[in-house]
């Protein structure tokens, strides 16, 4: 073993099978490290059928192994990216850069993404957007957020999180069409959505009729924007149409009560003419009238009668979407402990984060703060922010702060500038740089 090197630390590996430096033991390593790329061969196969969520898990796996495995890492990046969780993306590219500086694909899609800023701010208002949509739909401002989430899919057509709110935004105003509609973009995107699946079994799909739609799914194009222009009619819009509807129906044409036919004065005299004039009113007043009577009573029975189904029809309708309410108010308060679980899933990724940021070496804190020096110097004051911004997550330092603020400053940003500046002094008082930034701190 003595010509074996560890694959962790890449120290020589002693005769008892251990690291020489880190004291690791070798057989252990391998053993994880051949699990790591298990699982990411696995994520890499599930991807390729665009089951992106087991993708997403059997990823998180590899990297529980072996948190350095740059595959791993820059194919979980993409898979965020392709389901809109752009900042999620560039959180796993920016720390296999780190890992790895030198020849890593993760630096080109992080160039890529940074080279066109009006993008890269869109994404970073993604997370605030749909945040408020979310906040809209807790309180029952519905309309606020099918506007504000149709604003999100406009722009992101792939943000799997957007179309899965709007689905259970239908499903909570009675469209399932339309939240079915929503869901099969989702199953476009992520082939097996467990949310997806949960919410077209909650409206009564069968497990046959959700693979059937899989298959339809297929002919969506993921790329071309969402439209769904017929949003919803509220329940008074869809009672009038019906009110005005059922007052059409009521409407008959004039009943024709018949005329008197011209008398012909030569073929009769005067006698014939009073007898008929008499016969003629008594026929009215005997069989006309009682006739037009009955008529006009029959028609006002007749929509009595119609009126009362339609106040029965209502009262089973308000009955109904009684019932409704209740198991929508039964569905949000799930939604809302889903809502809690998603927040307490962030929060431990944010925790990971922040495990995964006190294990990367000073060395490169260190690396960042010189490169951003550099770009300073070469008026890349972008480029000199980002680096800066990276160091800072990996611990705080008086020269990333000093750096940031000379960046921000040759940015024309003399508030974050200032922000900086006001930091470093409070951080650290004692810094070689007060001086420096003494006259900006003061204006």
């Amino acid at each position: 073993m003595n010509n074996m090197e560890c694959l962790n630390c890449g120290a020589p590996v002693l005769e008892n099978g251990h690291c020489s430096r880190c004291h690791m033991s070798y057989d252990l390593l391998s053993k994880a490290f051949n699990t790591s790329n298990y699982y990411y061969n696995l994520g890499l196969d599930r991807a390729c059928v665009r089951d992106l969520t087991g993708a997403i898990d059997a990823l998180n796996l590899s990297l529980k192994y072996n948190k350095q495995n740059i595959n791993a890492r820059n194919l979980l990046g993409l898979i965020y990216y392709e389901m809109g969780e752009i900042v999620l993306g560039l959180m796993q590219w920016v720390i296999s850069s780190n890992y790895l500086p030198d020849n890593n694909v993760a630096s080109r899609y992080i160039e890529e993404v940074q080279s066109d800023p009006i993008k890269l701010e869109e994404a970073n208002q993604l997370a605030k957007q749909f945040n408020q949509a979310l906040i809209h739909a807790k309180q029952g401002t519905k309309d606020l957020a099918f506007i504000q989430l149709k604003r999100i899919l406009s722009n992101y057509p792939h943000f799997v999180k957007g179309y899965l709110l709007l689905a259970l935004l239908y499903m909570d105003n009675g469209n399932n069409d339309k939240a079915k509609k929503a869901l099969k973009r989702v199953l476009r995107i992520d082939k097996n959505n467990t949310l997806a699946v949960k919410y077209l079994s909650e409206m009564g799909v069968t497990s046959r009729d959700i693979i059937e739609m899989k298959e339809r799914s297929k002919r969506i194009d993921p790329d071309k924007a969402y439209n769904d222009e017929d949003q919803y009619k509220s329940d008074l819009q869809t009672f009038v149409e019906q009110g005005i509807a059922s007052i059409d129906d009521l409407d008959d044409p004039d009943v024709e009560v018949g005329a008197f036919h011209e008398l012909n004065n030569n073929k009769f005299n005067l006698i014939y003419v009073g007898v008929g004039l008499i016969v003629g009113v008594l026929v009215f007043w005997l069989l006309v009238l009682p006739t037009k009577i009955n008529l006009a009573n029959q028609k006002n029975r007749e929509v009595k009668l119609e009126y009362s189904e339609q106040i029965s029809s209502k009262n089973v309708e308000i009955s109904e979407l009684n019932k409704q309410i209740e198991s929508l108010n039964s569905q949000i308060d799930k939604f809302n402990e889903k809502a809690d679980e998603e927040q307490k899933k962030e929060d431990e990724k944010q925790e990971s984060f922040k495990v995964i940021k006190d294990n990367i070496p000073n060395s490169t804190y260190d690396s960042l703060v010189s490169e951003a020096a550099k770009q300073i110097e070469a008026s890349q004051y972008k480029k000199a922010i980002t680096l800066c911004d990276v160091a800072l997550e990996i611990h705080e330092g008086e020269e990333a702060y000093y750096y940031l603020g000379m960046a921000y400053l040759g940015d024309h940003d003399e508030k974050n500038a200032k922000s900086a500046f006001v930091t470093l002094k409070e951080n650290y008082p004692e810094s070689s740089h007060i001086e420096d930034i003494t006259e900006y701190i003061s204006e």
